[in-house]
């Protein structure tokens, strides 16, 4: 889809492009090493792993390569990256079903991710700010902006990624408390077990795998950044707080 976008670009003479990737196109990768305040110079090694992370990686590099290519009437391709992350909002998925989830338990949030895990989280509407102001400046600026990759980021704190949810759930509905911690190993045991119960069932039924070991290691690995990146070269500033958030 990217490939043929581009393309599109190239012959249509569209000359600027803002690509939307992800922080999974970066990782944690299969070695599940954490990345602790990075930023977008940071080298982080090792192959992407889980199916999404690797097509983002993929459409990054298509994205990097078509940058600077002439198009049909003699001008160039310019585009630049942001990768976001977890972003949500007033109708945000996730934290729906994490919300039903929890009034089925009486209220209870239980988690997954160790205490020494941080994450970051990102409001929907300040990402779309950030795109806003990227295109914009693609065009005054191309050349400062051309071929960059920026995270996204805004004032939600960088903390371990229950607390952040805790806090958004429990703000509104007051009845929503943190429950218990799931530890690795049980995950790691019914992953497998559900594994083998798969090989069993295949020939009559394909049961979908609620969790896959690629998955649980990402959701277990700190992968966090500190930037300013989109500010010096686009002059980014969140236009929603964390509390209006």
């Amino acid at each position: 889809g990217t490939e043929n976008v581009l393309r599109g670009c190239c012959v249509l003479n569209i000359p600027y492009i803002v690509y939307t990737s992800s922080i999974a196109a970066v990782g944690p990768n299969t070695s599940c090493e954490p990345m602790f305040r990075g930023n977008e110079d940071t080298e982080y090694s090792g192959e992407v792993e889980l199916p999404y992370g690797k097509t983002k990686a993929m459409a990054e590099k298509l994205v990097l390569e078509a940058n600077g290519k002439k198009l049909s009437n003699g001008g160039k391709l310019t585009a630049c990256i942001i990768r976001a992350n977890t972003v949500y909002g007033e109708r945000a998925t996730f934290l729906q079903e994490l919300y039903l989830a929890a009034k089925a338990r009486d209220g209870a949030l239980n988690y997954l991710e160790p205490e020494n895990t941080e994450r970051n989280h990102t409001y929907v509407g300040n990402v779309a700010w950030m795109h806003v102001l990227a295109a914009r400046n693609l065009q005054l600026k191309p050349d400062l902006l051309s071929g960059q990759v920026y995270y996204s980021y805004d004032d939600t704190p960088t903390r371990k990624g229950f607390l952040v949810r805790q806090q958004l759930l429990s703000t509104a509905d007051p009845s929503v408390r943190l429950g218990s911690h799931i530890p690795y190993w049980k995950m790691w045991l019914m992953i497998q077990l559900h594994r083998i119960i798969r090989v069993i069932l295949l020939p009559f039924w394909k049961p979908r795998p609620f969790l896959t070991l690629p998955l649980l290691n990402t959701i277990v690995t700190t992968f966090c950044y500190e930037t300013d990146k989109a500010s010096r070269h686009f002059g980014y500033k969140p236009l929603f707080t964390w509390n209006e958030s």
